[in-house]
């Protein structure tokens, strides 16, 4: 009984330290945004005045149909929310643009239920939209040690030219 007491002991022994290595190891990188440094960088210029504003986003309204998580081949796989300020609160006009001053700003995360482990941000700037994948402390995700920021960011404008209004695939 002792030896077979003593197997059963060790055997939940592992499996309590796997479980501790397990909670332990740093998260993985939601898969969007392949290629990019898992540390962000401090925003400069229009990106720092953007994500400044975005600070507040929670208190923004929800797009309606991203109130609740969804699931998101576009952004890695992830889980996405997504807020809008008082200028995208009103939607595309009747010409079918979001009016200046709008931002939008996406929650992913790799579970429903988890906190973001990025978020992206689009903001309408002289007629064009401004995009920024930032890390949850507001940093810029780097790519080839560039920031992932601009109004030519290829994986947000590569996928979003497919949206029916002004490249937003809510209204």
């Amino acid at each position: 009984m002792n030896g077979t007491h003593g197997v059963v002991l060790a055997v939940l022994a592992s499996v309590a330290a796997a479980g501790v290595l397990a909670q332990s190891a740093p998260q993985a990188q939601p898969a969007h945004g392949k290629g990019e440094e898992p540390k962000g960088v401090a925003p400069t210029g229009e990106a720092q005045a953007i994500l400044e504003e975005a600070k507040g986003y929670r208190s923004w309204s929800m797009f309606p149909q991203y109130a609740k998580p969804k699931l998101s081949k576009g952004h890695g796989g992830t889980y996405v929310v997504a807020w809008r300020n008082e200028a995208a609160a009103k939607g595309p006009t009747a010409g079918g643009q979001y009016p200046e001053g709008s931002v939008i700003v996406k929650e992913n995360r790799p579970k429903p239920d988890a906190d973001p482990a990025s978020l992206t941000v689009m903001a309408k700037r002289n007629g064009s939209w401004f995009w920024i994948r930032a890390t949850p402390d507001w940093k810029v995700f780097t790519r080839d040690g560039k920031p992932v920021a601009g109004p030519d960011v290829a994986g947000c404008v590569g996928c979003h030219t497919a949206a029916p209004n002004d490249l937003v695939f809510s209204k």
